[in-house]
């Protein structure tokens, strides 16, 4: 997977897998990657003649591959969901790491998995809100791992994301792998009352970006608690191995399954100091995303993938020897790369890395906007 830092006893091991970048969320554009570029918006598989014309937003595969909603919903809902939201200060409880200091409250899972799941033995832990609903149909599409998602709910948000939680748990069989928490700020809980249920009539994903939420009326926004988010995430994992990461990256094919087989071939459960770090690039906006290293490397080679954040925060994403990396044979199996030490010129790397429910928790003061909300989770590991 990735790379490795470390100051003093953690190390960070770099397997040849990669994840490749959702890149834009909000205006399909043709920009090319560029230092002057713009945001992109998801380029995804044509499959049908018929999609041709078809905005590429993400979700959107979804009204083709299951046209017709099932009879059966694919998912447990708890809470009196989805008929309706019912909960109350005894099912509340605080944030994983500032606990009762903390002003947000977590409602942990409104959804849980179907029981009996023959999932590989890991999670994709990440977080999202209203507006970014729609990736998780997609993410779906590529990690063939469990899921834990929390989700920032304040007042009108709640409804929001059930309602679209409602059709994508009638539309998407993978939604049996999938939990759902819900955050909120102690001053902003979710309605209730804008919550109801009606059974989705077709599979076509909405544009969720474009939904009218609590912030954008609100006299005064919310701050995205984001390691709030994280933390919750992956403290309701139902495995060990976690991959704490963002809603848009989009991993590599079978990355799950292939980590664990990693794992027991190299007998790395012994290697408990390490942690799994995942180079991550973005691609052309215009391009499909890369299924296979190969694919990837033909893309970078065409100058049309790169890696993430290349042009915005240079030494973020920037991985020790990355050059030999792109020059590696992928093969068919994930396999480690190298390990090494956060330290000088990398001291600054921001890694996404797959490793366990022990490791230190995100600092719940630390917000989105604030930028650099992981940088002090990384040097704890060191």
């Amino acid at each position: 997977m990735n790379i490795g830092l470390k100051l003093t006893n953690r190390s960070f091991l770099l397997a040849c897998v990669f994840f490749s970048l959702v890149l834009s969320l909000f205006i399909l554009t043709t920009s090319r990657i560029q230092p002057s570029y713009k945001s992109h918006i998801l380029s995804l598989r044509i499959t049908t003649l018929d999609e041709a014309n078809v905005p590429k937003t993400p979700g959107y595969y979804l009204q083709y591959e299951h046209p017709v909603p099932s009879n059966t919903s694919y998912c447990n809902f708890h809470y009196g969901l989805p008929l309706e939201l019912k909960y109350g200060k005894e099912d509340e409880e605080y944030g994983p790491e500032m606990g009762s200091n903390s002003p947000y409250r977590i409602l942990y899972n409104v959804l849980t998995p179907k029981a009996n799941s023959n999932a590989p033995g890991i999670t994709y832990a990440t977080h999202l809100t209203a507006t970014f609903m729609s990736y998780v149909p997609e993410l779906l599409r590529y990690w063939d791992g469990m899921v834990s998602i929390a989700a920032f709910v304040p007042e009108i948000d709640a409804a929001l994301v059930i309602s679209q939680l409602n059709q994508f748990c009638y539309c998407l069989p993978e939604m049996s792998r999938v939990s759902f928490h819900f955050i909120y700020h102690k001053d902003v809980p979710p309605s209730k009352k804008y919550v109801y249920f009606t059974r989705p009539a077709s599979c076509k994903v909405d544009d969720s970006s474009k939904f009218d939420t609590y912030n954008k009326n609100a006299f005064e926004q919310s701050t995205y608690p984001i390691n709030v988010c994280r933390n919750a995430a992956r403290s309701a994992a139902i495995t060990n191995d976690v991959l704490v990461s963002d809603i848009q990256l989009m991993p590599s094919e079978g990355l799950a399954k292939k980590f664990m087989a990693m794992k027991e071939t190299y007998k790395l459960d012994d290697f408990l100091d390490r942690v799994y770090v995942l180079p991550i690039f973005e691609v052309d906006s215009n391009e499909e995303i890369p299924r296979t290293k190969k694919e990837l490397i033909r893309m970078a080679r065409e100058e049309k993938a790169v890696y993430f954040h290349r042009f915005i925060c240079t030494h973020c994403q920037k991985f020790p020897n990355i050059a030999a990396w792109m020059v590696t044979d992928p093969g068919d199996t994930v396999k480690p790369f190298i390990t090494v030490k956060r330290e000088v010129p990398y001291h600054r790397w921001e890694p996404i890395y797959i490793g366990t429910k022990n490791e230190p928790l995100y600092n719940e003061l630390l917000s989105w906007e604030g930028l650099q909300d992981k940088m002090l989770q990384v040097c704890q590991n060191c």
